[in-house]
Formats: structure tokens, C-alpha cells, sequence
């Protein structure tokens, strides 16, 4: 839904790149087979990542690729990974996320906003419906409408602490990673890491938003930090990319290791930098991406 779990791809070798890209593509294909064309344009960074580190920690799933047709670039073929338990889990948790994501938008003061989210919410119901047919697709569900709740009290009280601002969505993340996992062990090495990866999230969120939300009066837990915002959003996010980094290196990985430490170490960061040169008026075309 961010967008900001990506690689740097300027540090990827071509043959990481083409795997990552048919990472994304599977999982654009897996969300038009699972829940409809309307789904295909929610695809976003985040959980191609979580496709693809399911795929990772699981040493049952061999990724098979092919080429074919792609609705985004019609004269020429893409290839991508074929539907698996990663790109099926990976959607359903996506498509859980938009629906969410739209309530909360229906709730929103800008008049467009709320009018899309009013136009959109009929297709997210229905992908909703279909994922909590699944046990990962329920405990996702799950997850999100506790984020969801604690979220809008946290706003309504105008709460000041960043890391507490971020608290729901890190338990999200942190559920949802948890899922991923193949044993005891690694579950809990997963749950920390998704609460992390959740924290940073919001926190990028948040920063990139900064000026913005500045401009509309609207909620952002760096604002009370006054003129020292940005600083202060900046040496959160750098902590918490160090965190995910040692976490990191827990992490039994099967495949695309070189594609996931090239996310965790360097393209979160490389994210942080981006929004950071956005904010002082600098480069505005953003890291290098799919």
C-alpha cells in the first residue's frame, strides 16, 4: 500500500533484477486470477516483498516462471513467476490491506478522497470476502482491523510519541510475517521483524507526508516535534532500518537472499534519503524502481 519496501536497484546484478521483477509481475497476475482486474491496480512494492520473502523461508515452494501477456506493457511479453502459496498469500494480505485502507479513506476530510474510497469499497468487499475464505487471508483480516481501531484513537488523541503513532501498524506487519513462517523458531524471529518493518513503514510514511499534512492541518506525529520534524523522523527510521538489518541476518533464506538484503540494507535506507531530499526541495524522482 506504501510503497516504500524496494530494492535499490542500481546495487541489484541484472539476473537479481529480472527475478525481482518477475516477483512483481507473478504477483500483479496473481491479484487479477484472485480477486479481479480492479485488484491488478493495487499491486504495490510491500507485498511483492512479502511474496517474495515467503518464498524465501520456504523450502517447498520452487518458483517457476514463464512469459506472457502483461496489461501494463501490451506490445511485449513479461516474464513472471507462476501462481504458488507465496503469490496467493501475498494477495490475499494485499487485497485485506486495500479495504482498510479504504475505510479509513472514506473517513477522510478531503472530498475527493472519500469519494473514491465510496466508488471502491464495493470491489475491496468482495476481494475481502474471497480471502477470508483462507486462514491467512482470516488472521490478516484480523490483524488489520485492530490496526485499523487503534489507529483512529491514536489520531483522535493527537498522540505526540512517533514510535507509539507507529505501534499498529508494526502489530499488523508483525502478524502478518508471522504467517510466513515454517517453524516455531522462525516465527519469532518473524514477528519482530514485521513489527519493525511495519514501524519503519508508517514512520516513512509519515515523514514523506510531513509538508503536507503541515499544509492541511492534518494529524502526523512529527509535527509536535516543530521545526526539528524531519530530523527527528530521519534518526527514527535510520534506528529502526539498523534494527531490521541485525534482524536480518536471523532469517533462514532459501532464495532471493542477495534481492532481500539488497532491500533490507540498502533500498530502505536509500527510501529515507529520497523522502528526505523531497522535503528540502531536492531530487523528486525517488530511487530507482520496477
Amino acid at each position: 500500500m506504501f510503497g516504500y519496501v524496494k530494492p535499490y536497484n542500481p546495487e541489484l546484478r541484472v539476473r537479481e533484477l529480472e527475478e525481482y521483477k518477475a516477483v512483481y509481475c507473478g504477483l500483479c497476475k496473481q491479484l487479477g486470477r484472485s480477486f479481479g482486474v480492479f485488484a491488478r491496480f493495487t499491486l504495490s512494492y510491500d507485498f511483492a516483498f512479502l511474496a517474495m520473502l515467503k518464498t524465501a523461508l520456504d523450502s517447498e515452494i520452487c518458483p517457476e516462471t514463464e512469459r506472457c501477456a502483461c496489461i501494463a506493457h501490451p506490445f511485449c511479453k513479461r516474464i513472471r513467476v507462476r501462481e504458488n502459496a507465496a503469490m496467493q498469500m501475498a494477495a490475499r494480505a494485499a487485497m485485506i490491506s486495500v479495504y482498510y485502507k479504504l475505510l479509513d479513506d472514506r473517513e477522510d476530510e478531503g472530498f475527493f478522497r472519500r469519494i473514491g474510497a465510496a466508488l471502491l469499497l464495493p470491489f475491496a468487499k468482495r476481494a475481502r470476502r474471497k480471502a477470508l475464505a483462507f486462514a491467512d487471508g482470516a488472521a490478516a483480516d484480523e490483524a488489520a482491523a485492530k490496526m485499523s481501531a487503534a489507529q483512529a484513537q491514536l489520531e483522535a488523541k493527537k498522540c505526540r510519541i512517533p514510535d507509539a503513532a507507529a505501534e499498529p501498524t508494526a502489530n499488523f506487519l508483525a502478524a502478518v510475517l508471522k504467517n510466513c513462517a515454517a517453524t516455531a523458531e522462525q516465527a519469532a524471529v518473524l514477528e519482530r521483524f514485521g513489527y519493525l518493518l511495519g514501524r519503519y513503514v508508517y514512520l516513512c510514511d509519515a515523514l514523506d507526508d510531513l509538508e503536507d499534512d503541515r499544509r492541511r492541518g492534518r494529524y502526523n506525529p512529527f509535527l509536535y516535534a516543530g521545526g526539528e520534524a524531519a530530523i527527528a523522523a530521519k534518526n527514527a527510521l535510520f534506528l529502526t532500518t539498523a534494527e531490521l538489518s541485525d534482524d536480518f541476518d536471523l532469517l533462514e533464506l532459501h532464495r532471493y537472499e542477495g534481492i532481500l538484503e539488497n532491500i533490507i540494507r540498502i533500498g530502505l535506507r536509500a527510501e529515507v534519503i529520497r523522502i528526505e531530499k523531497k522535503l528540502k526541495g531536492g531530487d523528486k524522482h525517488g530511487t530507482e524502481s520496477v
